[in-house]
């Protein structure tokens, strides 16, 4: 089943967002780089028109696991929150990737989720989040914004950076960071629906929009060898230091 997704009111919208100092890095730019090491929010609270947030929705009915593209003067006015020169672009996959798709709904409520890649860009260098993913709860009756988050997804290296020194030498960086944005009530995210997919199915649908190589069936080593010797085949190993799901590196 389709479903039209609408946003009306109420009027505006507070949003909380934040970056945390950070304090682990490979190779301790975050230490004596000025741009890393004080790399802070602009706004920590900023009220929004609900017409940003139209900008996630689709522009026609859609079923659940269905995907489109989201506005991108949208995407860059939140993350202005951020930071002052956004960019969306990525390195890796799609260069200017922003996907969303619709997750779950019950007659009360729809739960849309996305993906966004962004470059943060500094007079010195870039820092380039792995990616921002986050989520919208849409109370259905009243067509308002029940609740909005959207972070860089914690793991152990979640950004890579580009430093530029002042005889023009460039090195890379990878690192931690904790940035976060959010608005409305979190509870709503316990709904019980009617239609849905897995969270997990969903964001690996986002990564897919991005990244061709999420589409291979990855199978351990162990799993790989029973298969050969039943298809009599040859094994192909693909060996990495790397990630093929976000910009972190």
């Amino acid at each position: 089943m389709r479903i039209q997704l609408e946003l009306n009111g109420p009027a505006s919208t507070l949003v909380n967002a934040s970056i945390r100092p950070i304090t682990f890095t490979t190779a301790g730019f975050h230490v004596d780089w000025e741009s890393l090491a004080t790399m802070r929010e602009v706004e920590p609270q900023k009220s929004y028109a609900i017409s940003t947030f139209r900008g996630f929705l689709p522009l026609k009915a859609v079923a659940v696991g269905e995907y489109w593209d989201i506005d991108p003067e949208t995407v860059l006015e939140l993350l202005n929150q951020f930071t002052e020169n956004p960019r969306l672009e990525s390195w890796i996959g799609d260069d200017e990737g922003k996907w969303a798709s619709l997750r779950a709904y019950n007659d009360d409520h729809a739960e849309i989720v996305f993906r966004i890649h962004a470059v943060f860009v500094w007079k010195d260098g870039f820092f380039t989040p792995s990616q921002f993913a986050g989520s919208l709860i849409i109370d259905r009756r009243l067509e308002k914004l029940d609740y909005f988050e959207m972070s860089v997804p914690p793991s152990t290296l979640n950004f890579d950076a580009g430093r530029e020194f002042d005889d023009g030498f460039w090195a890379a960086e990878s690192g931690f960071c904790r940035i976060e944005m959010t608005a409305g009530k979190e509870a709503t995210q316990a709904l019980a629906y009617s239609e849905e997919i897995s969270m997990e199915e969903a964001r690996l649908g986002l990564a897919r929009q991005f990244y061709p190589a999420q589409f291979i069936e990855w199978v351990t080593l162990e799993e790989a060898k029973e298969t050969a010797i039943a298809l009599d085949r040859p094994i192909h190993v693909v060996s990495t230091d790397g990630t093929f799901m976000d910009e972190s590196c």
